[in-house]
């Protein structure tokens, strides 16, 4: 039986905690950020970081479970937006995109940002199938139905006194299989091998009673389930006209190569609203005639006669000035006409 493990847990600013492993270092992250959610009462997403010796002590993120020592030091890092207690989640490293955006001149960052300005106007809102979030470092199986987490609950309850597995009735491994689906769908939508053991890990993790006698890792059934589910979710959103599936499926692929495994379009690793679908007053001619807008509007040069004409000969109030030109009204355009 392994050692006893103790560990120093940072969940915010001036908030520490002692968090003990009677059973020693789990096999994998997800198993202790399951063990730090279940001691330490933390709700909402979060990724765990570990103070690395090897670079001055500074934290890092944890992705081998390797990496964790006994009384070694492990950093909450809060993802989602409110922290449980309603306390300011601590700040986190910037993404990579905006960690090298920071960096830019001050001139430069008000070129960025007077571009966006620019571009406000004619952008439309992002359509509810849009994903705004990537892969998470720790995959947080959702809550079931209300029977479902029933049932999960007493069979987990018999598992911790007995160590009795359970098998689940084709009803309740549907639900199960269906909310693990609908969950997935919210970050991918073709998931390689290493995010299915993921998923099945952080299922049994949760749900330990669910685990599979006779099997290395005690999920291959739920896995290999999970990868035909999928398929099956993504055919239901073919037939409703999800662009990111449809542009796959067989109609879209060239004479004499028409095979489902042939040419498949799928997210690169730092894309995350890959292929959205148009929103409910949205068409392909509509945003046509954004992107000619757009074009025309980069191609003017110089076009600052008018308003100084206006400023000069109808003297108009600010506020209706500032309706007409916003633009102007920007850092970069007021040093431009200063």
């Amino acid at each position: 039986m392994a050692a006893p493990v103790k560990l120093r847990i940072i969940l915010g600013d001036n908030n520490s905690q002692r968090l003990i492993l009677p059973d020693g270092i789990p096999e994998s992250v997800n198993e202790l950020a399951q063990q730090i959610k279940r001691q330490c009462g933390i709700e909402g997403v979060f990724r765990l970081q570990f103070m690395d010796a090897e670079f001055g002590n500074e934290f890092s993120n944890l992705l081998s479970i390797s990496d964790v020592q006994d009384k070694g030091t492990i950093k909450v890092i809060y993802i989602s937006d409110a922290q449980p207690g309603g306390s300011t989640p601590p700040p986190s490293a910037p993404p990579p995109s905006l960690a090298s955006s920071s960096s830019c001149s001050p001139n430069d960052s008000s070129v960025s940002s007077g571009s966006s300005f620019d571009t406000d106007i004619l952008s439309s809102p992002e359509s509810t199938s849009s994903r705004s979030t990537a892969w998470p470092v720790v995959f947080q199986v959702p809550r079931f139905s209300y029977d479902a987490e029933l049932q999960l609950d007493r069979a987990n309850a018999a598992f911790k006194a007995t160590g009795t597995l359970f098998n689940p009735d084709v009803k309740l491994k549907s639900a199960i299989l269906n909310g693990l689906a609908e969950k997935i769908i919210q970050y991918k939508m073709y998931l390689s091998d290493s995010k299915f053991d993921d998923v099945a890990e952080a299922l049994m993790s949760k749900h330990p009673c669910l685990k599979e006698p006779g099997s290395v890792s005690g999920y291959g059934g739920w896995k290999a389930s999970l990868k035909y589910k999928l398929a099956n979710y993504r055919t239901k959103l073919r037939g409703l006209g999800c662009p990111e599936v449809t542009l796959n499926s067989l109609k879209q692929k060239p004479e004499g190569k028409v095979s489902p495994a042939y040419g498949v379009k799928r997210p690169k690793k730092a894309e995350v609203n890959y292929c959205p679908a148009y929103t409910t007053d949205e068409t392909a001619e509509t945003l046509e005639v954004i992107r000619v807008a757009l074009l025309s509007e980069v191609q003017k040069r110089n076009n600052d006669g008018k308003g100084r004409e206006e400023v000069v000969r109808e003297a108009p109030m600010i506020a209706d000035f500032k309706t007409r030109w916003p633009a102007l009204f920007h850092v970069r355009e007021v040093r431009m006409n200063v």
